[in-house]
């Protein structure tokens, strides 16, 4: 596998359309997929309450990962973000979560002026805010002669 630079992680990071956060919930690793934006060095993400809300309330140590892979090759990278999960309440954070993800999932979520477009937005009440404390990246290839494949070694 070859090691990606901080920036090229990053990269992958923001462009990335969907994220799985880690959790422990009741003692148990907990993952699920979540829609994402990066805003400096922190993920910002909305969520409703319940497991995974409760699981960052309880122990806000998290871990995120994104990745994207090629069909046609094979190839695939990895990113994966360790940081502190808290909910934010500020409405700048708030009204700043808002904008930067209807920015990105503009075609996903269509105009805002259209008919209730906005809705999968309104739908999530909270705001959580994690800390970008540390970003490493993996891509398929390195010392192996043929390329790592998922399920391959």
């Amino acid at each position: 596998m070859d090691t990606l630079t901080d920036n090229e992680a990053r990269q992958i990071l923001e462009r990335a359309p969907v994220a799985h956060i880690g959790v422990i919930s009741d003692g148990e690793p907990y993952v699920t997929p979540m829609s994402f934006v990066v805003d400096g060095d922190r993920l910002l993400f909305r969520t409703k309450p319940g497991k995974r809300l409760s699981a960052i309330q309880d122990n806000p140590r998290v871990c995120v990962e994104v990745s994207e892979y090629d069909e046609e090759t094979g190839d695939w990278t990895s990113v994966l973000i360790m940081g502190e999960a808290r909910e934010a309440t500020d409405g700048e954070t708030v009204q700043r979560t808002l904008e930067l993800l209807f920015d990105k999932y503009r075609e996903a979520l269509g105009s805002p002026l259209g008919r209730g477009e906005l809705q999968p937005l309104a739908a999530f009440p909270r705001v959580i805010e994690v800390s970008i404390e540390e970003i490493t990246g993996r891509a398929s290839g390195g010392p192996f002669g043929v390329r790592t494949r998922p399920g391959r070694l």
